[in-house]
């Protein structure tokens, strides 16, 4: 089949969840089909990498976005029933190029990543068009408008509302929605009883992230986080737990640290690094080499949806989880038991005290953890699940095997 595929960040590298996903989506598609990328770049720097991602698709198209000129362009439709997530990820430049190639190729499919990017391909008729929502947005801003105050709550609880309309028109026009857990599956078939909805989970390179040979020194003992820090939920995140959390650890063991691992940290979580204790270290060429220094990794989320990749990856080094119930909650049932899960601040903290004091615990806690995770989430399987949808959208179609070639993967984080 000829792919036309979508997507609203650059896949490559692919080192952060939209990212991660969508690239091991394009490489899978890539070793049966003939796949044609339209994207954007929000990051001058990722412009670097196209000519890498053109190993991985028959044609590439990237287009520029301006984060600040996108979000000048969204303010005038506050004042509309549209939702600003839509002139934010709008190109007109890229939807030239999509134009031009639907009327000069033939398409067998058009795949969608992220429900902003069916704007450009919404009025195309005759051609299946299966959507990877991953997460429901609209919840998200819905989680959004709960953990901020006036008027930004008023502004995310209208982004719900509009954006919601918005899945609901482009889903019933799709042969089939994607997305990564049965609770966002729940939440999508609330938007229209007319939608397929189909899960395909994340998966992790477990040749990638494995188990480090020894455990990290006892002497400063770390607990750590890691992603994207100037991403909302990862921010409130890891601020709530130098405020509410560390302080209780630190109080029975007082060499504790909290390292804050991930690109871009917003001035306020730069700012926690002035607490004792607490390193931020903004980009990192290879997540491992920190992930190798963590005795604990905590997400500590108020706000989250769908999978957490950061929990997958540190469950498959051998690194035991603490994570609040919302964190954990696109978790299977048998992961989920092998992560700590606790969601007030003492009970955080003493899981977290005990996995501390008591090494051969957390030890046998985290490689149970990773046994269960490369079990489940191998990146393969989940893509032979992706493959038949693509191939048959309304289901049906027996398991296939991948011919691919291993990929090398980057090892920094954003």
């Amino acid at each position: 089949m000829r792919v036309l595929y979508l997507c609203h960040r650059i896949p490559w590298p692919p080192h952060k969840g939209d990212k991660i996903r969508a690239f091991h989506q394009l490489r899978a598609m890539m070793a049966q089909h003939e796949v044609d990328v339209f994207t954007l770049a929000d990051d001058p720097a990722d412009l670097v990498h196209q000519p890498k991602l053109r190993e991985f698709c028959h044609d590439l198209t990237v287009a520029r976005l301006d984060r600040r000129a996108s979000m000048m362009r969204a303010l005038p439709y506050l004042f509309t029933p549209l939702p600003l997530t839509l002139p934010f990820f709008y190109s007109a430049g890229l939807q030239q190029q999509v134009s031009k190639a639907l009327q000069q190729r033939s398409y067998d499919r058009i795949f969608v990543y992220c429900s902003a990017m069916a704007q450009y391909v919404e009025d195309v008729e005759g051609i299946p068009v299966v959507m990877d929502f991953v997460d429901v947005d609209s919840d998200k801003w819905l989680q959004y408008s709960t953990y901020t105050s006036w008027p930004r709550s008023m502004v995310y609880k209208r982004e719900c509302l509009a954006l919601r309309h918005y899945e609901r028109r482009i889903a019933e026009r799709a042969q089939c929605i994607i997305v990564t857990t049965e609770r966002e599956a729940r939440l999508a078939r609330e938007l229209s009883d007319r939608i397929t909805v189909q899960v395909v989970p994340n998966g992790v390179d477990s040749t990638h992230f494995r188990p480090f040979d020894a455990p990290p020194p006892a002497v400063a003992p770390a607990i750590g986080f890691v992603g994207d820090m100037s991403y909302f939920p990862n921010q409130q995140a890891v601020v709530n737990f130098t405020r509410d959390v560390l302080p209780l650890v630190r109080r029975r063991i007082p060499e504790a640290r909290f390292l804050i691992v991930g690109r871009k940290p917003s001035p306020e979580v730069q700012k926690l690094s002035e607490i004792v204790g607490v390193e931020v270290t903004g980009f990192v060429e290879d997540v491992r080499d920190w992930l190798g220094k963590m005795h604990v990794s905590v997400a500590p989320f108020a706000i989250a949806a769908g999978i957490q990749n950061k929990i997958l990856e540190a469950m498959a080094c051998g690194i035991p989880v603490v994570s609040t119930t919302r964190a954990a909650q696109g978790l299977s049932g048998g992961i989920s038991e092998a992560v700590n899960i606790a969601d007030q601040p003492q009970e955080m903290a003493d899981k977290i005290i005990e996995l501390l004091e008591n090494p051969s615990l957390a030890r046998r806690r985290g490689l149970e953890g990773c046994r269960r995770v490369t079990a489940e989430h191998n990146w393969d399987e989940c893509l032979d699940r992706f493959l038949e949808i693509l191939q048959d959208p309304k289901g049906g179609i027996s398991p296939r095997t991948i011919v691919s070639s291993p990929v090398s993967l980057p090892g920094n984080v954003s």
